[in-house]
């Protein structure tokens, strides 16, 4: 009973500790990307994207609180009330 608890502690102590299986390859400068094409082109690109998204963010969350408002959905506080009533 007490020779197994030490073998079997062993084993499993060996098992967690490998990480990778077999030949493992750092990985290097060489595996990476290479640049093409202007930055500045794709800048502008993305930032008339980013603009566009931001846009149509804005637009839509005035157009919900407009509806909002109109509809009578939200009270939005912004002066005191008439009466207390």
């Amino acid at each position: 009973m007490f020779i197994t608890r030490p073998v079997v502690s062993r084993l499993l102590q060996q098992t967690v500790r490998r990480y990778h299986a077999g030949e493992f390859k750092p990985p290097s400068m060489d595996e990476l990307p290479v640049p093409s094409g202007s930055w500045q082109a794709r800048y502008d690109a993305n930032q008339r994207r980013y603009n566009a998204v931001l846009l149509f963010g804005v637009a839509f969350s005035a157009f919900t609180l407009i509806v909002a408002k109109t509809s009578g959905l939200v009270y939005l506080n912004y002066s005191p009330p008439k009466s207390l009533d």
